[in-house]
């Protein structure tokens, strides 16, 4: 029987590096040296777990499939890939836990002021702020992948009402009240006191949410972004911010990042700014590999892969 070869394109924890002795007969792992090229290595791998640059792509001529082990494909989407037999897997479903708790942190933060009273602290200063009640608003949220499901199953406890909306014709869960399309999506947004982001990067999706957007949400409004950056209009959203249309946004990703220092978005009052941390765990590295593994066993059976990507779609 001939040899599977497979590429481990970043050192792991020695833990996680154990669990691939897990791997089934006729796999042959090896890890990248630190320090050196992909492209010095890819040559004869059938199976990569990690990302390969457009610029290392021509020189992977054995090339069967590859793991993301991470969500966020948009690296993957240069033509030579697209174009290929090459197939893509990720880490969907492995993030809606930790990032719904992130997303929930971002809003609490901004809706009960905690910034503010932080900075008490650094001057032992004991001053109320008047704050806002989240109970019986509306969360719209944008995009009901996993991470999207998991945050309207934890909106339920803030006894927010919860309404989608997707690119995809969606099943709704019970957890949401109401479901759109985007060609709905100013009805959705209209409705939405919060705005929960949690769509991938996209064409579509690409400077989705600018000032017609922003100004079509209810007075006072927020906006959370704990996906991709690029779906929102900064210039937009900061002018929402200064005019009081929105009344606080949480953004644990931004157009560019990291966020330059000169992004007016630093100097607003009324953001807090995290650095794509949303999605750490101290789980994740581990989920990560068992997938990863729990794939392999299916590749070598000749049966289909769990979270393949569509890659003209880009998700």
């Amino acid at each position: 029987m001939d040899t599977t070869k497979v590429l481990i394109g970043s050192r792991q924890a020695s833990e996680i590096e154990a669990m691939l002795s897990d791997v089934p007969p006729g796999i042959e792992v090896r890890f990248l040296p630190h320090g050196e090229s992909m492209r010095d290595h890819i040559a004869d791998v059938d199976i990569l777990f990690g990302g390969i640059g457009e610029d290392v792509m021509p020189a992977a001529t054995a090339l069967r499939w590859v793991h993301q082990p991470h969500a966020g494909v948009e690296g993957f989407m240069y033509p030579a890939f697209k174009a290929s037999d090459v197939i893509l897997t990720n880490c969907r479903g492995l993030y809606g836990t930790q990032i719904a708790e992130h997303a929930f942190a971002l809003l609490l933060s901004i809706t009960r002021r905690i910034p503010d009273q932080l900075e008490f602290m650094k001057t032992k200063h004991w001053e109320r702020v008047p704050c806002v009640e989240l109970a019986g608003m509306t969360m719209g949220i944008l995009g009901l992948g996993g991470i999207g499901r998991a945050i309207a199953a934890r909106a339920q406890t803030f006894e927010l009402n919860v309404i989608a909306a997707d690119v995809e014709p969606i099943d709704k869960p019970d957890t949401v009240s109401e479901f759109y399309r985007l060609d709905g999506l100013m009805a959705f947004l209209a409705k939405s006191n919060i705005l929960m982001v949690c769509c991938p990067s996209t064409p579509e999706t690409h400077k989705l949410l600018s000032d017609a957007q922003f100004n079509q949400m209810p007075n006072a409004s927020y906006v959370v972004n704990v996906s991709r950056g690029k779906v929102i209009d900064e210039t937009a959203l900061v002018t929402a911010l200064q005019s009081g249309q929105l009344a606080g946004a949480g953004l644990d990703v931004t157009y560019t990042e990291p966020c330059p220092p000169e992004s007016p978005l630093w100097e607003q009052q009324n953001v807090i700014l995290t650095s794509h941390s949303a999605g750490s765990s101290q789980h994740i590295r581990r989920r990560a590999m068992q997938l990863f593994i729990d794939n392999l066993h299916r590749y070598v059976k000749g049966e289909p892969l769990v979270n393949v990507v569509d890659k003209q779609k880009g998700y």
